[in-house]
């Protein structure tokens, strides 16, 4: 049998009539499979850097270890500014809120506002101090009145049991939270403390498109880090 390609028959016409009519499902449903594609992929990706970026803060194994001092160890984030050069003179504020008694500030760590880019946290910083001062040690754990101390309560550090006072205070537009772990380990006190700063959002001009900080997500990061703390003896 031979086909002529350019004649017209009553076939041809139930075939043109039947893509006609299909076409235009075909493309929806192709073109609706494509995005979906697209739209996996890219949610995939951002997932992907996403949980690349978070795991790295959550998992301590990953840190940094600073081990320079023979009394103890700590871990943090590589990314984060430390310091474990302090002179050895005893100093007055080797903690927050002392009352007595000199101490040293053995190591310190310095959250950088850029770790919360737009928004109203200024950087947080958090300090090892240690004094075997009599007073100090007297007034290691005590409830220190008019220091600002809103509560406190305890926690278990490398099977050491500290002391948690939590503070506030606020002036000029900034605003500053503390969280102060004490123990006395070997006849000296020990102090791991951090303070969270950051400023009034109001205080900036909206042009500046501020918002307000993850303070939970600081506190996290810095907790952990807290509790990598170990006396080495």
């Amino acid at each position: 049998m031979k086909i002529e390609w350019n004649k017209v028959t009553w076939y041809s016409k139930y075939l043109a009539l039947a893509l006609f009519v299909a076409l235009p499902f075909i493309g929806f449903y192709f073109g609706k499979a494509y995005e979906e594609i697209k739209w996996l992929s890219s949610d995939a990706s951002i997932l992907a850097k996403s949980v690349v970026k978070t795991s790295y803060y959550d998992n301590v194994s990953e840190w940094q270890t600073d081990a320079n001092n023979n009394d103890f160890s700590i871990a943090y984030p590589i990314d984060f500014q430390t310091d474990d050069n302090h002179s050895t003179a005893p100093i007055d504020d080797w903690r927050i809120g002392t009352t007595g008694g000199q101490g040293l500030k053995l190591f310190t760590l310095t959250i950088p506002k850029v770790f919360e880019p737009q928004t109203n946290f200024d950087e947080a910083v958090l300090s090892v101090g240690m004094s075997n001062n009599k007073k100090a040690i007297t007034d290691c754990l005590a409830y220190e009145i008019g220091d600002g101390i809103t509560a406190t309560s305890t926690a278990m550090i490398d099977e050491n049991l500290f002391i948690v006072f939590h503070s506030a205070d606020a002036g000029a537009g900034n605003y500053y939270e503390t969280t102060s772990y004490r123990t006395i380990h070997n006849g000296a006190c020990y102090a791991l403390e951090y303070t969270i700063h950051s400023s009034q959002i109001a205080n900036y001009p909206a042009s500046y498109n501020l918002y307000q900080f993850d303070k939970a997500k600081i506190q996290d990061v810095l907790d952990r880090v807290v509790n990598t703390f170990k006396f080495s003896n």
